[in-house]
């Protein structure tokens, strides 16, 4: 049974992966096997990662990109091919989150929104497809946010965003199955991360403390939480799952 969670000789592209749940799961990848490319727009830390992998005894390389600017897209896929000469695992990280009320949203925040947490692993999956299928396994993981599935005020636009990505999730994993892909959705719930947490200590405590009472088990996730389900979703294990939520939220979906 521990073969099929193997990704030894896979090569996965981790976009957002310079910190948090990125950061988190491009080692965890690392650990069962795969080679990984870290993207972000901060290379600097994204090279410190691959340093880091490669020290253990895996094989990384870091790469910088803005997922929001698709032009940057295919040079990311070239120097993998380049590198790896294969890509197996794509995990669609990368986010902005912009928090306001509906009545102070901006269309310039709007836009970044949709570019980077929408556009931009839309064509950047397509981008990657026939690459994707090359093999006959290839892997998307889309991470989603609870805030699709139980919309939260104070990110309207940051929850509707993301609840089409997971309404598109299903649509890709439809349309490309039959060429060997799969796409699902890992969706976690509050984890403790600079992109949620208030940077104000007296707000960060108050608000670590009242989400945490929303999980059944009382505390923020962690992104290493999120590890094992991603491995799943990468790997043989999950072979005959697509266009699926995978909810790591502490039971606070209710």
């Amino acid at each position: 049974m521990t073969d099929k969670f193997d990704l030894t000789g896979r090569v996965a592209i981790v976009t957002g992966a310079s910190r948090g749940i990125g950061q988190a799961l491009a080692l965890g990848l690392a650990d069962a096997g795969a080679k990984i490319v870290a993207a972000s727009r901060t290379l600097d830390a994204c090279q410190a990662l691959a340093d880091q992998i490669t020290a253990a005894g895996g094989e990384a390389m870091a790469a910088e990109l803005d997922v929001g600017q698709l032009n940057q897209h295919q040079p990311l896929l070239e120097a993998t091919m380049n590198r790896f000469g294969r890509i197996d695992v794509l995990v669609n990280n990368a986010g902005v989150l912009r928090p306001h009320v509906t009545t102070r949203v901006t269309p310039e925040e709007l836009d970044d929104i949709l570019a980077v947490n929408f556009k931009g692993p839309l064509f950047l999956s397509q981008a990657a497809l026939d690459h994707l299928a090359a093999n006959g396994s290839g892997s998307i993981i889309n991470i989603g946010a609870l805030g699709a599935f139980q919309p939260m005020e104070g990110i309207g636009a940051y929850c509707a965003v993301k609840a089409a990505m997971a309404n598109w999730t299903t649509t890709m994993a439809r349309e490309w199955a039959n060429r060997g892909v799969r796409v699902n959705l890992l969706v976690p719930g509050p984890v403790a991360t600079d992109m949620i947490l208030p940077r104000d200590p007296d707000t960060r405590a108050r608000f670590e403390q009242e989400v945490a009472a929303e999980t059944i088990f009382g505390r923020l996730g962690v992104p290493e939480d999120l590890v094992g389900a991603a491995v799943f979703l990468a790997s043989d294990a999950s072979a005959f799952m697509s266009g699926r939520p995978v909810f790591v939220d502490g039971g606070m979906l209710r």
